[in-house]
């Protein structure tokens, strides 16, 4: 493959690692946000215990106290369905973290890559030009004798 296509698989890469960065951050925003969410409903359901279970310092009627009870049970229900949804979250932010390294390796490799092929490309031109400097001391050794002849004015 071309040096040019290399750059541009590179590039492509690189674009998709910093895609799959911005999906792991906003994943991270979300299970932070859904535990904050499950947190605040957990102290919301603490305070509706204490008035539930009458233990609270307020005098309570008893009609309060069965709606409290009552709204008890649908925050339950509501932290079973925060719950859910925060172990989604992670899931997906699992997902998300495994798509991002494995984009990062793509784009090490391919740098690895285009560093073995511009170390291979300038072995090949130290050889070249090493040939170059062996034919010339060849060629000057050659024509070092002759020169040396003739100055003695032998031919």
């Amino acid at each position: 493959m071309a040096k040019d296509q290399l750059a541009l698989v590179q590039t492509l890469a690189e674009r998709q690692e910093t895609e799959a960065g911005a999906r792991l951050s906003t994943a991270r925003d979300a299970v932070d946000q859904s535990q904050r969410q499950l947190t605040q409903v957990l102290e919301y359901r603490k305070d509706y215990y204490l008035i539930a279970t009458g233990a609270s310092d307020e005098n309570v009627d008893t009609n309060r106290l069965r709606a409290a009870r009552r709204f008890l049970s649908d925050i339950d229900d509501i932290i079973g369905r925060q719950q859910q949804s925060l172990l989604q979250a992670e899931r997906v932010l699992e997902q998300q973290q495994t798509a991002w390294v494995v984009s990062k390796r793509r784009v090490n490799s391919i740098k690895n890559l285009r560093q073995k092929r511009r170390q291979e490309a300038d072995q090949v031109l130290e050889k070249q030009a090493q040939k170059l400097l062996d034919d010339v001391f060849a060629a000057q050794t050659l024509f070092q004798p002759m020169t040396a002849s003739t100055e003695r004015g032998v031919l």
